[in-house]
């Protein structure tokens, strides 16, 4: 076992855990900004729900692929999303600013989520660590994104 798997073993099933939490909120949020993106009469915002969805399925899939080399099982059982999410799931509205609001708030959830997996991670799982800085910026500029586009429409 090499030194980065020693010293995460301490922790790693709760590493794992915490990753399977968000995992479920990146796979409901790509499913709430796809159909999103379908409902709203707006084409800017529309381009936009569909950008970040693909971004939340690219994340989906980089901590899929984590929990795997962390010897954990990623949740696989669609079932499971609602009752490990962190963040929840908004149902899609046709209301452009609500879509968005929601969207923000999802996204504030995310970064608090990945704040919290930074600090476990941290000192004791540095490829963990960087995958989460990485998606964590990716999130805050999701609710950049949505919070100008909110501002755009008033």
């Amino acid at each position: 076992m090499g030194k980065v798997a020693k010293s995460i073993v301490g922790n790693a099933d709760e590493v794992v855990a915490e990753l399977n939490k968000a995992l479920a909120d990146e796979w409901l949020a790509y499913m709430q900004y796809s159909l999103a993106a379908n409902l709203v009469p707006v084409p800017a915002v529309e381009g936009a729900l569909k950008e970040v969805a693909k971004e939340e399925l690219e994340h989906a899939e980089e901590l899929t692929e984590r929990i795997i080399q962390l010897g954990g099982k990623p949740i696989a059982d669609p079932k499971e999303f609602y009752t490990k999410t962190n963040c929840g799931y908004e149902v899609p509205s046709e209301d452009t600013k609500k879509a968005l609001a929601d969207g923000i708030k999802g996204e504030g959830c995310a970064i608090k989520v990945y704040e919290k997996i930074a600090k476990m991670t941290k000192d004791s799982d540095p490829i963990t660590y960087q995958l989460i800085l990485h998606i964590m910026a990716e999130e805050e500029e999701h609710e950049q994104k949505f919070e100008n586009l909110l501002e755009w429409l008033k």
